[in-house]
């Protein structure tokens, strides 16, 4: 893709999810080294449960919704915002970006989405997580206002457990 391409971020629509199924499953495949049995049942688990039914899991109240990117009538990147069981905290899920169009500023657009929508909503915080082996998106969420609140293993032996990040970002009201 080039510096030419067309982006729109929009909400998730019906004709999507295969889309975003494959994104989300090959963009942390690629990352799995060796954890992929680990990684590869975690995918199936997310595709099995909220990314099954997307609509209602992200978009069924007013303070959740899923983003897709699209250039070139493909899905190039994804994002999801849910609320948590604290009123002021939403948790962002599912981000992926193709490879194909990394490190051309779609992650930043998408975070720059769901900052905005929080903000709207009444949030002020955002948390998620993430693991040790998705290292350039650890990069890029503390570049981007992320802060670490705790880390610890995922998973059991047999092999080195995954290590999950626990991150969050103060959101502040403009104006």
């Amino acid at each position: 893709m080039g510096s030419q391409s067309i982006l729109n971020i929009r909400d998730f629509a019906p004709g999507d999810p295969a889309q975003v199924h494959e994104l989300f499953a090959n963009g942390l495949m690629e990352f799995a080294g060796e954890h992929k049995d680990r990684v590869r049942s975690y995918v199936n688990h997310a595709l099995r449960d909220d990314l099954a039914d997307i609509p209602t899991h992200y978009m069924s109240h007013d303070r959740g919704n899923f983003w897709v990117v699209e250039s070139g009538g493909s899905i190039v990147g994804i994002v999801g915002i849910q609320p948590t069981g604290k009123e002021e905290e939403a948790e962002l899920r599912r981000m992926s970006v193709s490879s194909l169009v990394r490190r051309q500023g779609i992650g930043r657009m998408l975070l720059a989405t769901t900052d905005e929508f929080c903000r709207e909503k009444g949030y002020s915080r955002i948390g998620l997580s993430t693991v040790d082996i998705l290292r350039p998106a650890l990069a890029m969420y503390g570049k981007n206002g992320y802060t670490t609140l705790k880390v610890e293993p995922y998973g059991e032996p047999p092999g080195k457990p995954l290590t999950v990040h626990f991150l969050v970002k103060e959101l502040y009201q403009s104006g």
